[in-house]
């Protein structure tokens, strides 16, 4: 082959490359974890757990086939690898979201401390992110998160709600809070994280 016939081969091939690099191999990837995290929270989901709010979540979980619900994770150790480099100083909850089904709605108590909730798009693009910073103080003195999730398609939202347009139809929603030290890890469990919620509105 001559040089000329390589050298057009190569100015061909370089901008198909660029395309599945940039908008098929990401989107392919996170339907991966997402279809992961879907799964590992089924199988969860079907193991007994005697606590009333963990036969609560466990059901809601089966109902929605793991999708449209906060989904909390236990602390990240060495063998955590749901979120891409989980942190030990964080605790996760996750909602594989799928707008298709309705619009969601996105509600977390705000602890002292960082805390934040992140919106990724199917191709893993984060298009939204809030944190404890810049979430203001309601009239009772304290500090919620209170987002309406939708696709764009005109939608009623609850009093006091932020409406965030997700890009895409899938995706995922990621809450993050910050572990201050191990004596508050189960009061941070019990009094925020199971009450970080992503229900369908």
């Amino acid at each position: 082959m001559s040089w000329k016939k390589l050298l057009l081969l190569f100015v061909v091939l370089v901008p198909v490359f660029n395309v599945l690099t940039v908008l098929v191999l990401p989107t392919a990837v996170n339907h991966l974890v997402l279809r992961r995290i879907v799964e590992q929270s089924m199988v969860e989901a079907a193991k007994p757990d005697a606590r009333p709010e963990a036969q609560r979540r466990k059901a809601e979980v089966i109902a929605r086939g793991a999708t449209n619900v906060a989904l909390p994770a236990p602390r990240a150790d060495a063998s955590a690898r749901t979120v891409v480099r989980p942190s030990p100083d964080l605790l996760y909850t996750a909602c594989v979201f799928d707008l298709g089904k309705g619009p969601l709605h996105i509600t977390a108590p705000v602890q002292d401390g960082y805390v934040s909730v992140s919106g990724f798009s199917a191709d893993s693009s984060n298009f939204f992110a809030v944190n404890d910073r810049n979430t203001p103080v309601a009239a009772d003195g304290r500090k919620r998160f209170d987002l309406l999730l939708t696709n764009g398609e005109p939608v009623t939202a609850p009093e006091g709600a932020r409406v965030i347009v997700s890009p895409s139809t899938r995706g995922l929603v990621l809450f993050r809070s910050l572990i201050p030290d191990e004596a508050a890890l189960p009061q941070l469990i019990a009094d925020y994280q199971v009450n970080q919620r992503c229900d369908p509105l």
